[in-house]
C-alpha cells in the first residue's frame, strides 16, 4: 500500500452516521517566508469535521498540527502564505476569502481555540473578570453587569471554586488548572459550534490533565460542539477522540477511525508514533549499588509567606518539605512524583544545596553537606549535576555548544588545557547521541530533544557519580521522550550513574526507575519499589495518579 491510499482527501467514514458535516478543509496549504527561502509548512492537508465529535491531529513538533489549525482561523504570520488551492468551509462559509472583519466576527463565534500555555495567552495586567466580558462584549451587546454575571456562570461551569472571587483575581494568583479552565471559558463565551484545543493538557500534571481533558467531553456532549485535538499523548487520543488524522512534515500520512488506526496502523510513521510510549524498566542493580551516594534525614525546607494588606499582614510559614528521609544507592534511580506544588523539585534542590534547608541532614557520598556554604560546596559541583525541564530557558542563548558544555569543565579547572577540555566536551556530545561538530552552532538551531541532549551532555561532560534530573522529559514528544530514557539508561549503565528523578510521568518514571516516592504537601506518602506502588498503590492519592496516568478517564 502506498501512503497515498493510506489519507485520500475524503474521511473513510464520511457520511455514513448521519451527523451533520460542519467543517471541511481540502487541501490547505501555508508557506513561510524565511530567510534564504520558503517553508513549506502544511501541504495540501484535507480533512472533515462532523458536528458534536472529536478528531485528533497527531505527530511529533514541527508536523504542522498547530498551524493548520491557526490557518482555520486565520491567525498566522505576515510572513505566512494560505495556497492558492485550499477551500476550508465552516457551516457552509468559505473561510479563505472571509476580510478581516468578517473574520473577526467569526471567531468566538462559530470557531474558537485553546491554547497550549495559558499564562502567555491571558493578559497579565486585566483581571480575569476583565477578560472574559471583553469577549462577550465583542460579540453581544450587553451591560457590564450582565457580562460579569455570565462570566460568573462560565467559570462555575467550568468547575473553578469560588467563581465570583476569581472574577477580580489575576491570571498569576491562579494556579496551572486554573488557568486553562478559564482559557476554556473563554472560548466558550459565545457557544462555538467548533472548538480547537491545541494541546491544552501538555503543561499539566497528570490529575489535572485528566479533569481537563473530562472537562471539554462534558461540554462538548452538553452544546454539541464539535472539537479538534491537537495533541502528542496518544493515550489521550484514544480515549477522547473519534477520528484520528496523523500528521508528518506538514503532511497527512494516515487517518482512520481512532479504534480502527490504533488497532490496525498501516503508515510506518503511524507505527513508530504508536510504539513510541516509553516502555522497558530500569535495569536490574548491580552488587556495587549498596554504597549510600546520597541521604537525607529529616531534611526540612519551610517559606514565610505573607497573607493579608499592607496594614495588617499576616505572616505564616509554608513547610514545601515537611522533615523527609530520603537515602539513593550507588548506580540507582529514585523517582519522586507527586502534583504541581507537592515539593518535589524543592525536595530535590534542597538535597543538592542549592537552595537552603531550614533543618535535619544532607550526606553526599558519606559526607555531610547540609552545613557547607557555596565556596565550600564548590569542590563537590563536579561530582553532583543536575538536568532542569526546559533546556531552552537553562542553556544561554549568547554561548555556543562548545563554550556551554567547556564553561562547567573550566570553573572545575577540569582538563589541562583548552584541547584536552575539547576532546572533553566532543565526547560528551557523542555520549549524548549528538554529533560533535556542532561546537560553533547555538542552542537556538536545535529542537527540543537536541537541546535536551545537549543539557544532559553538559551534565555528563563533568563526570559526576550523581544526576539530579527536574522533569527532564516533559516537554518534549512521545519518541523524543523514548530516545532520551534508552540514553539516560545507557549512560547509567555505562558510567555507573545515580539518578533522582523528579516527574510527574508515571509513564516514565515506570521505565527509568528503580524505586518511587510519592510526595503530597511537602509530605512522603508513600514509597517503594516501582512495579509494586505502581501495580498495587497503598493510598488512594497514589491511586489517583496512577489511574490518570494510565487510564485518563479519573
Amino acid at each position: 500500500m502506498t501512503s497515498i491510499d493510506l489519507a485520500p482527501p475524503e474521511r473513510h467514514d464520511l457520511g455514513n452516521h448521519g451527523r451533520e458535516l460542519i467543517l471541511d478543509a481540502r487541501n490547505v496549504q501555508v508557506d513561510f517566508k524565511v530567510e534564504g527561502g520558503v517553508v513549506n509548512a502544511v501541504r495540501d492537508v484535507s480533512f472533515q469535521l462532523h458536528k458534536g465529535e472529536t478528531i485528533a491531529l497527531v505527530g511529533e513538533s514541527g508536523s504542522g498540527k498547530s498551524v493548520t489549525a491557526r490557518t482555520l482561523m486565520k491567525l498566522l504570520t505576515k510572513r505566512a502564505t494560505i495556497g492558492k488551492n485550499t477551500r476550508i468551509t465552516l457551516s457552509g462559509k468559505n473561510v479563505v476569502a472571509m476580510s478581516d472583519k468578517q473574520m473577526r466576527k467569526l471567531r468566538g463565534n462559530d470557531i474558537a481555540m485553546i491554547f497550549q500555555e495559558p499564562m502567555s495567552s491571558l493578559n497579565p495586567v486585566y483581571t480575569i473578570g476583565q477578560q472574559i466580558c471583553e469577549i462577550i462584549h465583542l460579540h453581544n451587546r450587553v451591560s457590564r453587569a450582565e457580562a460579569m454575571n455570565r462570566a460568573e456562570k462560565l467559570l462555575e461551569e467550568v468547575q473553578i471554586p469560588e467563581p465570583r472571587a476569581r472574577l477580580n483575581n489575576y491570571p498569576h494568583q491562579l494556579s496551572g488548572g486554573q488557568r486553562q479552565r478559564v482559557m476554556i471559558a473563554m472560548a466558550l463565551a459565545n457557544r462555538p459550534d467548533v472548538l480547537i484545543a491545541d494541546e491544552p493538557t501538555t503543561a499539566l500534571d497528570v490529575t489535572v490533565q485528566a479533569q481537563i481533558l473530562n472537562l471539554i467531553k462534558d461540554l462538548k456532549d452538553k452544546y454539541g460542539m464539535a472539537v479538534i485535538l491537537i495533541t502528542h499523548d496518544l493515550t489521550v487520543v484514544r480515549q477522547f477522540s473519534d477520528y484520528v488524522y496523523v500528521m508528518q512534515n506538514g503532511r497527512v500520512q494516515e487517518h482512520n477511525a481512532t479504534e480502527a488506526l490504533f488497532a490496525n496502523p498501516q503508515h510506518a510513521y503511524t507505527k513508530h508514533l504508536l510504539a513510541s510510549e516509553p516502555k522497558g524498566t530500569a535495569l536490574p542493580l548491580t552488587d556495587g549499588a549498596h554504597d549510600t551516594v546520597l541521604e537525607g534525614k529529616e531534611v526540612k525546607v519551610a517559606f514565610t509567606l505573607k497573607r493579608g494588606g499592607l496594614f495588617n499582614p499576616d505572616f505564616f510559614e509554608l513547610k514545601a518539605v515537611d522533615n523527609l528521609d530520603i537515602k539513593l544507592m550507588r548506580h540507582e534511580t529514585l523517582g519522586i512524583v507527586g502534583e504541581s506544588g507537592s515539593g518535589k523539585t524543592t525536595f530535590g534542590q534542597a538535597l543538592i544545596r542549592l537552595i537552603g534547608n531550614q533543618g535535619g541532614q544532607i550526606f553526599f557520598d558519606g559526607q555531610p553537606i547540609h552545613d557547607k556554604d557555596r565556596a565550600a560546596m564548590r569542590p563537590l559541583r563536579s561530582r553532583m549535576q543536575i538536568v532542569f525541564q526546559d533546556p531552552f530557558a537553562s542553556l544561554n542563548p549568547r554561548m555556543s555548544i562548545g563554550q556551554i558544555i567547556a564553561e562547567g569543565l573550566i570553573v572545575n579547572g577540569i582538563g589541562a588545557n583548552s584541547r584536552e577540555r575539547t576532546d572533553r566536551v566532543r565526547q560528551a556530545l557523542r555520549d549524548a547521541g549528538m554529533p560533535d561538530n556542532i561546537l560553533n552552532r547555538f542552542p537556538h538551531e536545535f529542537s527540543g530533544g537536541q537541546r535536551q541532549r545537549i543539557a544532559i551532555a553538559r551534565a555528563i561532560a563533568l563526570e559526576p557519580e550523581f544526576i539530579l534530573l527536574d522533569e527532564p522529559t516533559s516537554a518534549l514528544d512521545l519518541s523524543v521522550q523514548a530516545q532520551i530514557i534508552d540514553l539516560l539508561r545507557k549512560l547509567q549503565n555505562e558510567k555507573g550513574l545515580s539518578y533522582l528523578f523528579i516527574s510527574h510521568d508515571l509513564k516514565v518514571v515506570r521505565a527509568l526507575c528503580h524505586r518511587v516516592m510519592v510526595m503530597q504537601h511537602g509530605k512522603i506518602v508513600e514509597q517503594g519499589p516501582v512495579s509494586e506502588v505502581l501495580t498495587n498503590p497503598q493510598t488512594e492519592y497514589t491511586a489517583r495518579l496512577v489511574r490518570a496516568a494510565f487510564e485518563i478517564a479519573a
